[in-house]
């Protein structure tokens, strides 16, 4: 690790200790907070993986439609998908999404519950090293019709980021007050950036990638550039810095005067 790592490591470690009970006040901001709400494994895996797969579009908006869709779905998501009768869904829907196939998403889990018992027995069953291979090979596992719920299962490809499912998968593998941990089969240096527009502009600020596009292989270099940072966690400042970088300081993606003078990595 050269200099210019050994330096950013020591501030983001500061920062987080020093910021840390502020990261419990940010969950009610971010897509994590429906999980949050419930305490029993299956559910969290359940609320974990929609909260996930919904988290496109603006905070007000997934929070929103997130908002009805749980209270739609009443005390128990696992439950809720077991019973099979979604009839509380119908005129839901989301953006690009109508009611149709949110349902059609729902009666596939209800298939992978059926199954694997949970969602977790179903990624252990396809997960051997690689985090995007399992992704892709769960379409097959579930026999989902070609051409279907494609957005939520994607097929093979090699540029996908996957940004919603390795952010499902961030919160159901690390532990600490934001993410569960309660897939331990996985260690946590396995996994992927979710690449949201927060964390790729300050990757390029800091000089993690030079891409301009936010596909598999930004991914990829942005991922190394943290496993540099915490080899055993890679993701380990995802969160932090998505809120109170990306966020609060809004990270413009290029490195100037108001980083200089604003942002407590250069200040």
């Amino acid at each position: 690790m050269n200099f210019t790592y050994n330096r950013l490591k020591k501030v983001l470690d500061k920062n987080l200790q020093k910021m840390r009970g502020l990261l419990i006040e940010r969950i009610e901001m971010d897509p994590v907070f429906f999980p949050h709400l419930f305490s029993n494994r299956e559910d969290i895996e359940i609320a974990g993986f929609l909260s996930a797969q919904f988290a496109y579009g603006s905070i007000v908006q997934i929070r929103r439609f997130l908002l009805t869709l749980f209270s739609r779905m009443g005390r128990s998501p696992y439950e809720f998908v077991k019973s099979e009768d979604f009839s509380a869904l119908y005129g839901l829907s989301y953006r690009f999404q109508k009611d149709s196939e949110i349902i059609e998403l729902f009666s596939t889990l209800k298939k992978a519950l059926d199954r694997y018992r949970t969602l977790g027995d179903l990624f252990f069953t396809v997960f051997r090293e690689d985090i995007r291979d399992a992704i892709f090979s769960i379409r097959d596992e579930l026999e989902i019709p070609r051409g279907k719920l494609l957005f939520f299962f994607p097929s093979p490809s090699s540029s996908n980021p996957l940004k919603r499912w390795n952010l499902f998968l961030r919160w159901m593998v690390r532990k600490d007050e934001v993410d569960f941990g309660i897939w331990e089969f996985i260690k946590p240096n396995a996994l992927l950036v979710p690449l949201d527009t927060h964390i790729f502009k300050i990757a390029r600020c800091l000089g993690f990638t030079k891409r301009r596009t936010k596909d598999a292989k930004t991914v990829a270099e942005i991922t190394e550039s943290f496993r540099i940072l915490c080899p055993e966690d890679p993701l380990r400042y995802d969160f932090f810095l998505c809120h109170f970088v990306g966020i609060d300081k809004g990270c413009k993606g290029e490195r100037s005067e108001i980083c200089e003078r604003g942002c407590f990595i250069y200040g």
